[in-house]
């Protein structure tokens, strides 16, 4: 698998990944690596046409926990 080197990343920016990557219990490196996997789904989505019903689903598929207080929680908490 490739390396991904980016150069001159602000401090600030660094510091507040951090933050995230811990509260989710992940090292830096994996939440980057997630992000990323997020990153590239969108771009290709975006260059594939029309949304569809598919689409939709699972838009609707990766939220349906953002109204369980219990879930959220554990989110944010």
């Amino acid at each position: 698998m490739p390396d991904l080197l980016i150069r001159n990343v602000d401090e600030g920016d660094i510091r507040a990944i951090d933050r995230q990557a811990a509260r989710l219990g992940l090292s830096r490196s994996e939440f980057l690596r997630q992000e990323t996997r997020k990153i590239a789904r969108h771009a290709a989505a975006a260059s594939a046409g029309p949304l569809t019903r598919e689409d939709l689903r699972q838009s609707m598929d990766l939220v349906k926990d953002v109204f369980d207080d219990e879930v959220m929680s554990k989110a944010w908490g």
